[in-house]
């Protein structure tokens, strides 16, 4: 018997919840670190315009999330569902779906904000003093990292739904640990200040997308 139906057909209720919600909770909590990295090692260079330009800008920045759980959630419980009734054909369907359908809007989403980058920011409350700042994370972390975040997102949903809860986990802690490394060597190091926190979110997000790519290749 294999494990995916141990835990979904032979498992009772209770502990077939538990070994696939703990992962996903201890990765949510991951992601919550993840969020406040950029913002604490900025917040140590004591510039206040930098802090603000970060902190105004994550909303821009978290519509990411909103576009992969999306598609993440939703065709991933989809699948699952189709899983169980045994329609692979159309579980492979929906999971084809939700990755071209993640890659054109969160696509579509960059471009627009690459374009309308400078009203988006000033309404985001962007004054001239960090309006610029802005602009270099948005740039780095939505505009040239958007794909990448949010086909991460829906790869990592994907394989909850698949019962691999943990191998989900796992790739949000490579993300949250790399970027955890990886800003103080960009902002400080390299003396890149924002740009280089955004730099390192983005390379973050693209490296867990390739353990997540390697993951699925591995145990298709």
């Amino acid at each position: 018997m294999d494990k995916k139906t141990l835990i979904f057909e032979k498992m009772p209720v209770w502990k077939a919840v538990a070994t696939l919600a703990v992962p996903a909770i201890l990765s949510q909590l991951v992601t919550m670190i993840y969020n406040l990295a950029d913002t604490f090692y900025i917040g140590r260079t004591n510039d206040p315009y930098m802090v603000a330009a970060v902190s105004y800008s994550f909303g821009a920045f978290a519509l990411l999330s909103a576009i992969g759980n999306l598609f993440g959630i939703g065709g991933g419980s989809l699948m699952a569902r189709m899983m169980g009734a045994k329609r692979v054909e159309d579980a492979k369907k929906v999971s084809a779906y939700s990755v071209y359908g993640t890659i054109a809007v969160s696509t579509l989403y960059s471009v627009l904000l690459g374009v309308f980058m400078t009203p988006i920011l000033r309404l985001l409350g962007a004054s001239e003093l960090t309006i610029g700042y802005g602009s270099d994370y948005l740039f780095w972390t939505t505009v040239v990292g958007g794909v990448p975040t949010t086909l991460g997102i829906v790869l990592g949903h994907f394989l909850r739904s698949e019962g691999e809860a943990k191998l989900g986990a796992i790739g949000i802690a490579v993300g949250g640990l790399l970027n955890i490394i990886l800003d103080p060597i960009f902002i400080f190091a390299l003396d890149l200040d924002v740009a280089g926190a955004a730099i390192a979110t983005m390379l973050s997000n693209t490296i867990g997308l390739a353990y997540y790519f390697t993951v699925l290749w591995l145990i298709r």
